[in-house]
């Protein structure tokens, strides 16, 4: 079965930051970096691509210039 990323949030236990901590514990300390770096290597373009409950988001926050 293949979910879209905004489709795998399931709840507060199951988060995907819940998921890599069960797995990396020392995520928990260090995923406030680690999601900056991994969002700046994928980029904003394929995020809001891959993920239209986000870019929805972006456009609202671009619509209040």
């Amino acid at each position: 079965m293949h979910l879209e990323p905004e489709e795998i949030n399931e709840g507060v236990n199951t988060s995907p930051s819940k998921r890599l901590i069960n797995h990396i514990p020392i995520y928990e300390r260090s995923k406030t970096r680690v999601g900056a770096l991994a969002i700046a290597a994928i980029g904003l373009p394929t995020l809001r691509a891959r993920c239209p409950h986000f870019d929805d988001w972006i456009r609202q926050l671009e619509r209040l210039r």
